[in-house]
């Protein structure tokens, strides 16, 4: 709780710093961060105001791609992984912000299995769970095998993804992203 009126804090000074900006200007800023807690044996990352993540193990922090807002991590076991944090309405078919919850993750896998089938991949859901609000799929073909999950909280999406490793069962896949988007 600290951390996040720590950031808030940040926020508003740096906004009061350069003047009142529109609210909607203010709403896409972040403030985004990583570190590995060694006593806990976790690497925590975050992107204020869209989520948090606790990752098992020490995971270093690798490139940011912009333009899909994917950090990229990678372990000592060379598993790859991708986190996306943003906003619901950031999409072009939810731009309006009406799809939330279960709704906008269907919406989200119909978009993006719609764009990789056409690209010659196949997806195929995993597993869902409408009450928590996500979906786990896979991508697999012309040299991609990911395991994604797609989910909502409060207007934000988390996207975690497992990239091609054959360090990790599909079960151990699927487990993971689990355990770091249900808290």
């Amino acid at each position: 709780m600290n951390k996040i009126k720590y950031l808030f804090g940040l926020l508003l000074i740096s906004v009061l710093a350069s003047g009142f900006m529109p609210l909607e200007v203010v709403a896409q800023s972040t403030i985004a961060g990583a570190e590995y807690k060694p006593d806990k044996n976790i690497t925590e990352y975050f992107v204020f105001p869209y989520g948090e993540v606790s990752l098992p193990g020490k995971w270093e922090k690798l490139q940011y791609v912009s333009k899909s807002h994917q950090q990229f991590f990678i372990n000592d076991e060379s598993v790859l992984i991708a986190i996306v944090f943003g906003a619901v309405n950031d999409y072009d078919f939810n731009r309006n912000g009406s799809l939330k919850g279960y709704d906008f993750v269907k919406a989200y896998y119909g978009w993006e299995s719609e764009f990789y089938s056409s690209s010659g991949f196949e997806c195929k859901i995993i597993e869902e769970d409408q009450s928590k609000s996500y979906i786990i799929w896979r991508v697999l073909g012309q040299g991609a095998d990911t395991y994604s999950l797609i989910g909502e909280r409060k207007g934000h999406v988390c996207n975690f993804s497992v990239n091609l490793t054959d360090k990790w069962t599909e079960d151990e896949k699927v487990q993971f992203l689990k355990n770091i988007y249900i808290k």
